[in-house]
């Protein structure tokens, strides 16, 4: 793989409980919506699961991820392609965190952030129903 070893982790604060952040990483639907611009494809089920594989599509770059990892507060995704290595989801109540090393000639860390900001603003937004219909 052409490019440089990059890595990164970034922690940001979430007004979202750690099962909405759960469910926002791993039901493919609520996925889709927050993961712009990326645009997963592949067949996958409801809800990731160890072994799911599928595509995230950054206009004409592809990167093949593979859930390695799924426990209550962590998802670990490897990636090849457009990036090989690995990104890392760690949350809980307030808070969520993405470690990413990989080579690429991407910028890692660019997308890294965008993906956190959209996933948060998401959350917020998920957390907010979930509470108006309580």
């Amino acid at each position: 793989m052409l490019g440089t070893l990059q890595s990164s982790t970034i922690r940001v604060e979430v007004e979202a409980s750690a099962s909405t952040l759960r469910r926002c990483l791993t039901e493919v639907d609520l996925l889709r919506q927050w993961i712009w611009p990326q645009q997963l494809q592949g067949s996958l089920s409801d809800n990731l699961q160890v072994g799911s594989t599928f595509d995230a599509q950054w206009g004409p770059i592809s990167i093949r991820h593979q859930v390695e990892t799924l426990l209550p507060q962590r998802l670990r995704l490897l990636m090849w392609g457009g990036a090989d290595g690995y990104c890392d989801w760690l949350w809980g109540n307030g808070w969520v965190q993405l470690r990413v090393e990989a080579v690429s000639l991407l910028p890692l860390g660019m997308g890294q952030l965008l993906s956190l900001r959209q996933l948060q603003q998401f959350a917020q937004k998920q957390e907010e129903q979930v509470r108006n219909k309580s």
